[in-house]
């Protein structure tokens, strides 16, 4: 099933009070896709909703719509760096997580990640409050509710030297701060995340050459943490801890 991304970009665009303004062939183009999925024409659809997140629509259920034709087109690394980046931009989301879970069965996938501990659980469960427009809406809202309050206690007579106005003023103002910090972090996150998602099965090296001796294979499909790069290879290193060079080509950072 797809979904529409032309409504949460509409939302975002009045919140935000951003510029952004669809134009009518990525309407179009999005309108096409939907059809070559339903036709069945899956690696077709795909590829005309990746050139639109190409064109730079960063949205979740655009990401979810091409991780569903990537997934029916039996291109699994595609899969799952498409829902990935769907859960990045909706934290949290049934629907992204299910068909995840789907794409990751489909990934050869034998290693034993290390289970996570207890503040990592709380830290995760945290950034699901809200999507990553949920933070930088909530900070909007919290930056000019903490004005008004600190406006109401300075100049306006009936309320100046309110305690009650002045302790809200400081509570706004505190949680102005946590969400500000949280929407910086999840924008970090979704373009800076040091993490990506293999695209093919290859050799992993223990050099960024040609010539490197193989070390293992790296599935289709696993995420993995990049610790370096050069021109041509990406360092990774696997969730056991493994740790060797892939080209850039063979892996997409979230």
């Amino acid at each position: 099933m797809t979904r529409s991304f032309i409504q949460p970009i509409m939302l975002a665009a009045v919140c935000l009070l951003s510029c952004i303004t669809l134009q009518a062939q990525d309407t179009a183009l999005f309108r096409e896709a939907n059809q070559l999925y339903r036709e069945q024409e899956y690696r077709a659809a795909a590829a005309k909703y990746q050139q639109l997140i190409d064109s730079g629509y960063q949205v979740a259920d655009l990401y979810f719509n091409a991780g569903n034709a990537y997934y029916k087109s039996n291109q699994t690394g595609m899969a799952v760096y498409s829902f990935e980046k769907a859960l990045n931009l909706n934290p949290g989301d049934d629907a992204i997580e299910h068909n995840l879970q789907l794409a990751n069965l489909q990934v050869n996938n034998t290693i034993e990640s290390l289970p996570m501990l207890f503040f990592e659980r709380w830290w995760l469960q945290w950034q699901q409050l809200h999507t990553a427009a949920g933070w930088a809406i909530g900070t909007i809202v919290l930056f000019w509710l903490c004005c008004a309050g600190a406006m109401a206690y300075f100049f306006i007579p009936r309320f100046q030297g309110n305690p009650y106005i002045r302790w809200s003023a400081t509570a706004f103002a505190v949680l102005f701060i946590g969400y500000f910090s949280m929407a910086v972090w999840m924008h970090n996150k979704a373009y800076n995340s040091g993490v990506g998602i293999v695209l093919k099965t290859v050799k992993v090296k223990a050099a960024p050459d040609d010539g490197g001796k193989d070390l293992f294979d790296a599935q289709e499909g696993v995420k993995v943490h990049l610790l370096d790069a050069t021109s041509e290879y990406c360092k990774i290193e696997l969730a056991d801890g493994k740790t060797g060079w892939i080209a850039v080509a063979d892996v997409k950072e979230l």
